[in-house]
């Protein structure tokens, strides 16, 4: 995460550090899986073996977590999150508030999802619904500290003995609004304003890669919003390089037991470690560039990327021409389509390169009786038929001679 520096302070500072390995939960992909890119964003959440450590500032208390089958344990009874595939591990439990965005490396090889522990949309939502009470018990809690601090701003100003009331933290209204110590900036916009915070100004300080693109003032808020979300990833983001760049295993129990997972804190402590160093690492070398996900994206349809490289064609073999005199002609009901493709085939190679001076060409050898095809048979009525349909296939389609109701390419 810190080769493109060269700074040999922080690659030091970065080989101190103390990693683990994560359990976690594939939330969201951010962007678009093209083959060229180096990594790819996700939306994680670390999972815990313990009860979530309560944050009594914000309203947070420890039983606000979802046991993961096997496990069903729970101070209130909720029900657990069952996965389609076996769980191997019996003591693990979803927190709330407890979302980060990483970069996932990508493999040479594809990654096997056969080992994986998936849920379904039914129990992926079944989350969200889990912590629809919790969220209530925040947004109460909250609510009566703003009344608590709307009370205490009213009091008389002289009162030396009464401190300045602090600002109202912000209601709690989804899973990724709510600031916590646990809380990661899963939106892009929080991202950019706040990883960015410490960047010196200047060409590094690009919180918004495209001015052009993330300008309100110069088009509707809609389009910029999307513009913002960039669905295609073709936006270049700075702030990328302070998100984790990790590898990705399906394979729980070839690195984990259920002994030996992680906090999800410690999760968040190495992450802050980490873009603690890029920061400082920025601060020494501002005008290093950001490294790019993927260096090749305008070229991403190059001949480099082709499978195909060269075309071949393969013709029939020639039959023989048919024994045309001046006082004979063939015969109608029975011509061979080997002769008849080797005589155009003769007819077509004279004509292209005769005369021309920087060419010259051969007929086609006679074709032996072992390349003789059987006859077909070709009369009156299979001709006017085969016109017939050849008119019909090759007749411009009626829809394209007036606007059409769906997309047509001609």
């Amino acid at each position: 995460m810190v080769e493109h520096f060269n700074d040999p302070i922080a690659t030091a500072e970065a080989q101190t550090l103390k990693t683990k390995k994560h359990l976690v939960y594939l939330d969201s992909n951010l962007d678009l899986p093209f083959p060229t890119d180096f990594w790819y964003r996700y939306e994680i959440s670390p999972i815990g073996t313990t009860p979530r450590p309560e944050d009594p500032a914000h309203g947070i208390t420890a039983d606000m977590v979802i046991p993961i089958f096997p496990n069903t344990h729970h101070p209130r009874d909720r029900p657990p999150i069952r996965p389609e595939t076996p769980f191997p591990f019996p003591n693990c439990y979803h927190w709330i508030e407890n979302d980060a965005t990483v970069r996932i490396r990508r493999k040479d090889e594809q990654y096997d999802d056969t080992n994986a522990v998936e849920l379904s949309a039914m129990q992926h939502v079944m989350i969200d619904i889990g912590f629809s009470d919790d969220y209530k018990r925040i947004d109460d809690f909250l609510d009566g500290q703003a009344e608590g601090d709307e009370g205490t701003a009213g009091i008389d100003d002289g009162a030396a003995t009464i401190p300045s009331p602090a600002p109202t933290p912000p209601r709690a209204v989804s899973r990724a609004s709510q600031p916590s110590r646990l809380s990661a900036h899963s939106g892009r916009a929080a991202s950019r304003s706040e990883d960015t915070d410490s960047l010196p100004e200047g060409e590094i300080a690009k919180a918004h890669a495209n001015p052009s693109l993330h300008d309100e003032g110069k088009c509707d808020p809609t389009v910029a919003d999307i513009y913002r979300m960039d669905i295609f990833g073709l936006s270049h983001d700075d702030s990328a390089e302070l998100l984790p760049l990790v590898d990705l295993w399906y394979e729980l129990t070839e690195h984990l037991s259920a002994d030996t997972i992680p906090s999800p804190l410690e999760f968040y402590k190495e992450r802050d470690a980490i873009a603690r160093i890029i920061h400082a690492a920025r601060l020494r070398s501002p005008n290093v560039p950001t490294p790019l996900r993927n260096p090749d994206r305008l070229s991403i349809m190059s001949d480099d990327l082709s499978q195909v490289s060269a075309y071949s064609f393969d013709y029939p073999p020639p039959g023989p021409a048919p024994p045309v005199g001046d006082d004979t002609k063939p015969d109608r009901k029975s011509i061979d389509n080997g002769a008849l493709w080797h005589e155009r085939a003769n007819r077509l190679h004279q004509d292209d390169f005769d005369g021309r001076g920087a060419h010259s060409a051969k007929p086609l050898p006679p074709a032996s009786n072992a390349d003789i095809q059987k006859p077909a048979h070709v009369g009156i009525w299979t001709r006017i038929r085969k016109r017939a349909l050849a008119v019909i296939f090759f007749r411009r389609p009626p829809w394209s001679m007036q606007p059409p109701l769906l997309p047509y390419f001609p």
